[in-house]
């Protein structure tokens, strides 16, 4: 059931919508290992009293790593109840030399991990929190749930995937989260809201995964805490009617999918990139015909609704306007860089002021996308501004390219980037992913592709592409695959 109207416009945070669901349908499945909302009420505020005696007070900034998703949950809206605000980490970004639990005041870790900072305290291991949940709490205390929240506190910090090195790390408000939820909310199709199965896929490190929990606990709906070895059990079981995925996941996914009983009644929202039409029709074919493919970023949330000609009509909390390189805007039709606003912007970069002066322009987030408007009201992205290729002074748009490898029989996924080496210099690298036991891709099913653009690259086959936390390739990571094994059997 979706929350109405009136109820939403208040903002309510997450704390009063567990409490709200607590005492009016307390038997309800809030999570799948068994947790009511009326016990899932009671671990939150086993959890607050936990952090208050820690001395985690309003106004510090949280940081929270741990594999076990719902413990992880359950401190997220902890804090946000008590206005603490949190980000959540892997535990590779805690390592040297990059730390990121600079940006916090306080660490809680499911392991001890060396900390050059000694003001920050490592408080939490999961036996700590077993024994905090065991401890008793009267049913009373549902109302310290029901704090409101400042419209414009800070909530949660969220990073960036940091594919091109340190991530960086944007503030998200109170009033900016409830606009997200809203936005999607009433996107979603009344047989999905009317109970939402969320089958989440990712830790809480990966944004889309935290509003996504938050919304489903708005509604009265259920999270299961979903793995991509269970997944298509459970698909196949009828549990979950809405997952969101990576688009690089949702390919693997949908290859190793047997053909069967599908599709089915099930919502499919995807981000990171392009969604083939082959893709789309195997998707269609073996999983579910309800797929939504987004183009969107940390920076302002969703911006376009991609349709199978991979043109994106733009939501209409959106604003976009296309750029030349000296920032004047182009005529319709004309590709540039793309620039966004939205009510869900963010105004920034945490302790990044040249980056922020550099993205934040006028009211406009500067994506450093490529692309054209081929009318008002839609937007066709092209690829990377940064990631336009000089393959021997031809400027070359990987993402078409891309697209055409990816329709090949046994190919899984492609990159297109150059190499760049004391041999090799501007010379374009053609990157495809088979598959674990994947067949050799012919250089000559290829080759057409590329003529069009240069007829000189280099081509290395992959079983799998190195990949970040989210499922992006890392492309200097294959890079440098290729230049280890020039010799070597990957390379066609």
């Amino acid at each position: 059931m979706k929350p109405d109207a009136s109820a939403t416009d208040q903002h309510r945070s997450a704390g009063q919508w567990l409490a709200h669901h607590a005492r009016l349908r307390p038997e309800s499945v809030a999570f799948a290992n068994g947790d009511t909302y009326y016990a899932l009420a009671l671990n939150v505020l086993r959890v607050m009293d936990a952090l208050t005696a820690s001395c985690i007070a309003g106004g510090q900034v949280l940081g929270v790593e741990t594999s076990d998703r719902y413990l992880h949950l359950l401190i997220l809206l902890a804090a946000e109840a008590l206005s603490i605000t949190t980000i959540s980490f892997v535990p590779s970004e805690l390592e040297p030399p990059i730390s990121l639990g600079r940006l916090c005041d306080r660490l809680m870790v499911s392991q001890p991990v060396a900390s050059s900072d000694p003001a920050k305290t490592l408080v939490l291991t999961l036996d700590w929190i077993a024994s905090v949940l065991a401890r008793p709490i009267e049913e009373r205390r549902l109302d310290a749930l029901e704090r409101q929240p400042a419209p414009d506190a800070l909530v949660r910090l969220v990073k960036s995937s940091g594919t091109t090195g340190v991530p960086k790390v944007m503030g998200m408000t109170h009033r900016m989260l409830q606009r997200i939820i809203r936005n999607n909310l009433f996107d979603l199709p009344t047989r999905v809201t009317r109970h939402l199965d969320y089958l989440c896929l990712y830790n809480f490190t990966v944004r889309a995964c935290y509003w996504r929990s938050l919304l489903t606990l708005q509604t009265g709906g259920t999270i299961h805490l979903a793995g991509g070895d269970i997944l298509w059990d459970m698909i196949q079981s009828g549990t979950g009617n809405y997952v969101s995925f990576v688009s690089g996941d949702l390919a693997r996914f949908v290859q190793t999918a047997p053909d069967g009983p599908g599709p089915f009644d099930l919502r499919i929202d995807v981000t990171g990139a392009a969604v083939s039409s082959r893709l789309r029709q195997e998707i269609r074919r073996k999983i579910t015909s309800d797929l939504v493919v987004t183009y969107s970023s940390n920076e302002v949330q969703r911006i376009s609704l991609v349709d199978d000609d991979n043109v994106g009509r733009l939501f209409p909390e959106v604003r976009v306007k296309i750029v030349d390189e000296n920032g004047a805007p182009v005529p319709l039709g004309q590709p540039g860089v793309i620039r966004v606003a939205s009510d869900t912007m963010v105004d920034g970069y945490i302790d990044a002021p040249g980056l922020t002066r550099a993205s934040f322009i006028d009211g406009w987030y500067h994506t450093s996308d490529v692309g054209f408007q081929p009318s008002e009201g839609t937007l066709v992205v092209l690829g990377r501004a940064d990631d336009m290729l000089n393959a021997g002074g031809v400027k070359i748009a990987p993402g078409p390219i891309e697209e055409r490898l990816r329709a090949i029989d046994g190919v899984r996924d492609a990159l297109v980037t150059t190499i760049d080496d004391n041999l090799e210099t501007g010379v374009l690298l053609v990157g495809v992913e088979t598959g674990p036991g994947g067949a050799a891709t012919s250089r000559s099913l290829i080759a057409p592709i590329i003529d069009a653009y240069t007829t000189d690259f280099r081509l290395i086959a992959l079983a799998e592409f190195p990949r970040t936390e989210t499922g992006k390739i890392r492309p200097e990571d294959v890079r440098e695959l290729y230049r280890r094994n020039t010799a070597g059997t990957t390379l066609c």
